[in-house]
């Protein structure tokens, strides 16, 4: 079917790759420590690890190269130094699994563990006590439940459970203060958490360390601890602050009873996470969805905002391992630029530029990035981000893509997608949806699209369609979108709306899913969208969207809109190796889609197809971002079926 796109393919792929190009050498983000400095850069396999003592150009040394991985269809999950830093941990995963295997090197000719090998892995830490690593395994439904404690030198079959979660709705992590002084335990659902704490020192020679409870959970409780100078900081929604506020309190008196809260936003407003340094907390927040960053001096209480130099954009913190500093160190990703590596010095309040890649090729003066806003059936105001070309013309003829999300809380942000270069380039308009179910206003705009508020995501996304429309963008006949939790229930509703469709590895069969409690992480996710096991309203309401359920027997075009409207073409992708989403859900709709709306998709014509592409070697990701060709050939693929459906 795509057979005639190859060309187009091949040229997207190009283009996508030139954007990536840089005209000189861009030094890589370096991590000081111990004496050393530690960095990686890419490869077109992955990135490569190394290290170099400080300022010494020639002792460059290789840690870890994922070329070998690559060859073997896997990918590293995650890496981590001992706390000695004579020792490299790093989680490799078979593409698609969710569980790995836990591999060890020695940096020094006193240590050798190349054949220690722990398997089951989902997560993994150092001990302050550098003979111990920490690490967590799952259960049959890809729960991460259990907590063990590895001494290195031993067999897997002796590691010490510390810790294992009952609860089928609850998920466990470990993470370990920035100080280095605890280990936490934290077990989360959508909607509580529970955080055990305990000696990052602690000898297991000694026998199983003792944890203490920071606070039982309670239904709707969340929290979240680090702890710096005796004070354990907490980011919490207790006490009704649904978007979240600061508090701390002394290690001795750690019950939610004693503490104190120190920082707070407005409804709007939401925090996202607090990085601790040596006199300062950084708050990363939202605000009518874009980013601000606050410094709250620990002595004084004092508040001042780090001004940055766009705020349509998205923030994170970079690596900040270091806590005795007042530089903080992040990233600030730009719909229509590379991302800029920031330092700001707290103290002097002053804002540097470390690193900066312009994209090759790509003059953003003659492009536009704004904000405006859709009006939903019920009154709520939906943002939109829009970005075009300056020169665009409102004839109502111009080509959309629509993009969202909608669902989990998760943000749809400002930031640079590399498939959106060659449309822009061609002359469309990208405009991101922020549906309720994400958490772009704060909690109250993730809580108005989730449970029985659900179809909030579906009717929010055709009315940011109906706006664009209105608004002079273009015709339906032009309209393209990239859904994953609102597309296929959205077309449901209004198939008249759309030219041309991509489901990305979809949700499209929901009321199966929560019907079968066996599946991984469907106990977790009732919080999300309801147990309709239990209750007989959560299955009428869950059966009136899902997309599954609710494809009709003919298609019917409004015909107000006939006139633009030729059908619309459908392509589906999903993954065989998705443990989160299986990929017979796609391949149910698509089968029933083409027995119901079988006037409009057989016999097949070039105006209106519908497409399934199984990866059966992809996971719910998709490409693994350590194979870089892979991931802009399976964008390039996506990008020739909407220019060849729509332009």
């Amino acid at each position: 079917m795509m057979v005639n796109t190859k060309s187009l393919q091949r040229q997207l792929f190009v283009e996508m790759k030139n954007k990536l190009m840089t005209p000189g050498a861009i030094s890589p983000l370096k991590v000081i420590s111990n004496g050393y400095e530690y960095y990686s850069k890419p490869s077109n396999y992955g990135n490569i690890y190394y290290r170099r003592k400080k300022g010494n150009l020639s002792s460059e040394e290789v840690l870890l190269d994922s070329k070998k991985l690559a060859r073997e269809n896997k990918q590293i999950k995650s890496i981590l130094l001992s706390t000695d830093e004579n020792l490299l941990g790093y989680l490799v995963e078979k593409e698609g699994d969710e569980v790995g295997s836990l591999h060890f090197k020695g940096l020094s000719r006193n240590n050798n563990y190349q054949n220690e090998i722990l398997s089951g892995v989902f997560n993994f830490l150092w001990g302050t006590n550098i003979h111990t690593v920490y690490y967590t395994a799952t259960d049959e439904q890809l729960r991460p439940c259990k907590v063990y404690a590895h001494k290195m030198g031993t067999s897997q079959r002796n590691d010490v459970l510390l810790y294992e979660e009952k609860d089928h709705t609850s998920f466990v992590d470990i993470t370990c203060t920035k100080d280095l002084s605890f280990i936490m335990i934290n077990s989360n659902t959508f909607s509580s958490s529970e955080v055990w704490f305990f000696d990052a020192h602690h000898d297991m020679s000694q026998g199983i360390p003792e944890l203490k409870l920071i606070e039982p959970r309670t239904f709707g409780l969340e929290y979240y601890v680090d702890h710096r100078d005796g004070y354990f900081y907490i980011l919490t929604n207790a006490e009704n602050s649904h978007n979240f506020k600061l508090v701390r309190t002394r290690i001795e008196n750690h019950g939610k009873k004693y503490w104190e809260t120190i920082f707070t936003v407005k409804e709007t407003e939401r925090i996202e996470d607090v990085e601790l340094f040596q006199d300062y907390a950084v708050i990363f927040a939202k605000s009518e969805g874009l980013p601000v960053l606050m410094c709250y001096e620990l002595k004084s209480s004092d508040v001042h905002q780090i001004i940055l130099p766009t705020n349509l954009c998205a923030v994170s913190p970079e690596i900040n391992i270091d806590c005795n500093t007042n530089i903080v160190r992040f990233t600030c990703n730009l719909p229509l630029a590379h991302e800029t590596t920031y330092e700001y010095d707290m103290k002097a309040r002053k804002l540097y530029s470390i690193r900066y890649k312009s994209i090759n090729g790509f003059d953003s003066n003659l492009y536009t990035c704004y904000r405006t806003r859709a009006k939903a059936s019920d009154g709520a105001e939906i943002p939109i981000t829009i970005l075009h070309k300056k020169s665009l013309i409102m004839n109502h003829n111009n080509p959309v893509l629509v993009r969202s999300y909608g669902a989990y809380g998760i943000t749809i942000d400002p930031d640079f997608q590399l498939e959106h270069f060659p449309m822009l380039e061609r002359g469309w308009v990208i405009a991101l949806a922020h549906v309720r179910g994400g958490s772009e206003l704060g909690y109250s705009w993730y809580d108005q699209g989730r449970l029985m508020n659900k179809k909030n995501s579906f009717t929010d996304f055709i009315s940011v369609v109906e706006y664009l429309i209105n608004a002079g963008y273009t015709n339906t006949s032009k309209i393209s979108a990239i859904g994953v939790s609102a597309g296929g229930a959205a077309f449901n509703m209004r198939p008249d709306l759309f030219r041309a469709l991509i489901l990305r590895v979809p949700f499209l069969d929901p009321l199966t899913s929560m019907l079968d409690p066996n599946l991984p992480l469907t106990k977790i996710e009732y919080n999300e969208w309801g147990n309709p096991l239990e209750h007989e309203d959560i299955y009428k309401y869950i059966s009136n969207y899902a997309p599954y359920d609710n494809i009709s027997h003919d298609t019917t075009i409004n015909d107000n809109l006939k006139q633009y409207n030729i059908g619309t073409s459908i392509l589906v992708t999903a993954g065989m190796q998705d443990q989160r989403v299986n990929y017979w859900q796609a391949l149910k709709w698509v089968s029933r889609m083409r027995i119901r709306q079988a006037k409009q998709f057989w016999p097949y014509k070039d105006s209106n197809i519908l497409i399934l592409k199984i990866d059966t070697d992809k996971g719910h990701f998709g490409s693994s971002f350590n194979n870089q060709s892979d991931r802009i050939g399976d964008l390039a693929f996506e990008l020739a079926f909407l220019i060849t459906q729509v332009q």
